[in-house]
């Protein structure tokens, strides 16, 4: 089957190489004048700014694309898990090194506040929740009304209606470490005062797998992508 593939983003970019993989013959068709979508790289004076995503948290996605079209990961672009994930630094000077090490986080915040240190186990606690539901919705098809009305007890029960911040705040006292713990909504363009709690799943997707970073920038990895669909066809 011929398959015109609009948009070269990540999700245009998947699609292609799994669609020709399969046995399709695909033709994606970008508007601008490289791939990438909203991981458009921007260069300037001989700097390369990744104008969208800039970290990966769910590495093994990837290596299950590359391996649907039987090649590897390794072979296209480099990988490399960060650590710290990320040094959040306020206004007093205070800097919080966050990254997957439980004994490193605890002994931060108990600096922080010694407090928190228990907030923060229960905030791991019932992150599990939400984390389970919300994985296992995300990549759930919603294409009826009755497919999105199916999973409003589980919103309820998870009281998605909250914000990030507005759920990290119930668990830690200090302003800080609220802050460092709600933070990932900025990652996608939301707001952690607005963003529904379920992105605060994303801390428990880190400390599962991680964070990771394409050397070269997202541009690295939208090229290793590209690489691989004319490799086997496009």
């Amino acid at each position: 089957m011929r398959i015109i593939v609009i948009g070269s983003g990540f999700g245009g970019l998947s699609a292609a190489i799994r669609l020709q993989a399969s046995g399709h013959e695909v033709t994606i068709v970008e508007k601008r004048d490289k791939l990438g979508g909203r991981a458009y790289v921007y260069e300037q004076d001989g700097f390369k700014f990744d104008g969208g995503p800039t970290i990966i948290t769910a590495p093994w996605l990837i290596d299950e694309m590359f391996e649907a079209a039987g090649r590897r990961t390794k072979d296209y672009v480099k990988l490399v898990k960060l650590d710290p994930f990320y040094s959040i630094r306020f206004p007093d000077g205070t800097v919080f090194n966050y990254n997957d090490d439980k004994v490193n986080l605890l002994n931060q915040i108990r600096k922080f506040n010694p407090d928190d240190v228990e907030g923060y186990k229960r905030f791991s606690k019932d992150l599990g929740e939400i984390y389970r539901i919300g994985f296992e919705l995300i990549d759930q098809p919603f294409t009826s009304v009755w497919d999105m009305v199916k999973v409003i007890p589980e919103m309820i029960k998870l009281r998605s209606d909250r914000s990030v911040y507005q759920f990290a705040s119930r668990y830690f006292k200090d302003e800080r470490l609220r802050e460092a713990f709600s933070f990932h909504p900025l990652l996608i363009g939301g707001n952690p005062f607005t963003a529904t709690s379920i992105y605060a799943m994303i801390h428990q997707l880190e400390q599962k797998f991680g964070v990771w970073f394409a050397m070269g920038g997202t541009g690295a990895l939208v090229k290793g992508l590209g690489d691989l669909f004319l490799d086997i066809g496009g």
